[in-house]
């Protein structure tokens, strides 16, 4: 299969600062979560890593020319396999649950909406998506934006006292709902359609620079101008999982900036050791991701939020060489997942 550069390079420092969240999260004690490398941590881990791994999800989908019964395949598989990995991250708990009669309702966890389940779901609908004759990247900016537009709404109304496993899968503020398919179908749906007009956007920058330039200023200002509100959101986990309006166009436009800026790198700066050991782990994004996270979450159960901040290279340097090393091991073993 063809590599890409720019997206393996992207997805890679996805995956790459995907990492310390988790170990932050989940093994670092209160004090050190809320300090100020802790909130760094936090935002690196935010707008430049799962939306851009969606926003490229997105758009790799509706370049590869599958039918629609390889893409529902495909969806399905992914859901299943975040299943499986839910069962495995939490395999220690759930331990716990069923012989040491630790009181936590196992559901929460089992069907705690992790990015792999809403992978799965959102490769579904955009196999859907895909069905429609004409039309396909208008429909998917219209659906984004009703998305990011609906969010703050459906949130509240899909909120309901008794005890539901299906509604945190679309949208609701639910604890164990991490990516709910609002707002964060906006992305994938973002990518796809930046595929159908690539094109014509590549041959506007590249006619219309001066007028490029100033819509990059314009885009950089306006980060800028909300990034205190932006930052305060990514370092807040609850809002941040189930963002609204405004942050979402922050997001595009962090997003639009960081593709950019590693565009401009890659160009002038080809063919590093660190760039493509970051290419190298984009291509393997849902492998290293897997593995992870069997480590971290199976450890945390025994440590869970007792760590000091003093402890977190210890922590992120072994669980980084480690999945690292299986990694590589078992790509050698022609094992692959998709990516």
């Amino acid at each position: 299969m063809k590599r890409y550069p720019l997206p393996d390079l992207l997805k890679g420092f996805a995956v790459f600062l995907i990492v310390p969240v988790h170990i932050l999260e989940l093994f670092i004690d209160y004090s050190g979560s809320e300090s100020l490398f802790g909130k760094i941590l936090l935002f690196l881990g935010g707008p430049i890593a799962v939306p851009v791994f969606m926003i490229v999800m997105g758009y790799f989908l509706a370049k590869k020319q599958k039918s629609f019964y390889v893409n529902f395949s495909r969806g399905i598989k992914v859901f299943v396999v975040g299943f499986l990995l839910n069962i495995g991250l939490n395999f220690h708990l759930l331990l716990k649950i069923k012989f040491a009669g630790w009181q936590f309702n196992p559901l929460e966890y089992i069907f705690g909406v992790d990015i792999l389940y809403f992978a799965g779901l959102s490769i579904i609908l955009i196999a859907f998506l895909k069905t429609l004759k004409k039309g396909q990247a208008w429909v998917a900016i219209t659906m984004a934006l009703l998305v990011i537009v609906q969010t703050g709404f459906l949130n509240q109304k899909f909120m309901v006292s008794e005890q539901n496993y299906l509604l945190p899968f679309i949208a609701g503020t639910y604890s164990w709902s991490y990516f709910p398919l609002l707002p964060w179908l906006a992305y994938p749906l973002a990518g796809f359609a930046f595929f159908h007009f690539e094109k014509k956007i590549v041959a506007f920058l590249k006619q219309q620079k001066i007028v490029s330039g100033i819509i990059l200023a314009g885009i950089l200002a306006a980060v800028l101008y909300f990034s205190k509100t932006g930052f305060e959101t990514t370092i807040n986990l609850s809002l941040y999982y189930h963002h609204t309006f405004w942050f979402s166009l922050w997001v595009f436009g962090i997003v639009i900036l960081w593709t950019f800026f590693w565009r401009f790198i890659l160009k002038n700066f080809p063919n590093t050791y660190a760039w493509n050991f970051f290419m190298w782990l984009g291509k393997n994004i849902t492998l290293f991701y897997i593995i992870q996270w069997l480590i971290i979450g199976n450890i945390a159960t025994q440590i869970y939020q007792t760590q000091t901040i003093d402890s977190y290279v210890f922590w992120f340097v072994g669980i980084f060489s480690v999945t690292v090393l299986l990694t590589w091991l078992i790509e050698k073993t022609n094992i692959k997942l998709a990516g």
